[in-house]
């Protein structure tokens, strides 16, 4: 059974440090650049489930956009999405029953960002560095 839970977390923090190099950047002389950038954090197991979180983190403010995907072994295992937020950080979590056996459980962000009347893509994945679920 796949299953979908859609926590969206907002965080109005003012973000303090550098941007990711590689990150789409936008904007005109006149006005300060928009950078958006995503981020999978490791998958982790707790009460039989296991979580993906994802991140997207703007500065300055952004609407922003992502779905967080969780996989197993390669497979879709669930996934859930934000809709558009204007932010500086956005967050939400896929999840899905363990099962028995070893899996190699996956998070994958992928997501827009709107700036000037563009669309940018932002992405990100990571992995369980081993299968001990």
């Amino acid at each position: 059974m796949k299953t979908k839970v859609a926590t969206g977390l907002l965080c109005a923090a003012a973000l303090t440090g550098s941007v990711a190099t590689g990150v789409a950047h936008a904007g005109t002389s006149n006005a300060a650049a928009t950078s958006c950038y995503a981020q999978a954090a490791t998958p982790f197991y707790k009460n039989g489930t296991v979580y993906a979180t994802g991140h997207a983190y703007c500065t300055p403010w952004a609407d922003v956009e992502i779905t967080v995907t969780i996989t197993a072994d390669g497979a879709f295992e669930g996934d859930t999405e934000t809709g558009v937020i204007a932010a500086p950080h956005i967050s939400d979590t896929a999840a899905a029953p363990n099962r028995s056996g070893n899996q190699k459980w996956c998070t994958l962000v992928r997501g827009n960002y709107y700036t000037n009347g563009k669309t940018y893509p932002i992405s990100d994945s990571a992995c369980e560095s081993s299968t001990a679920f």
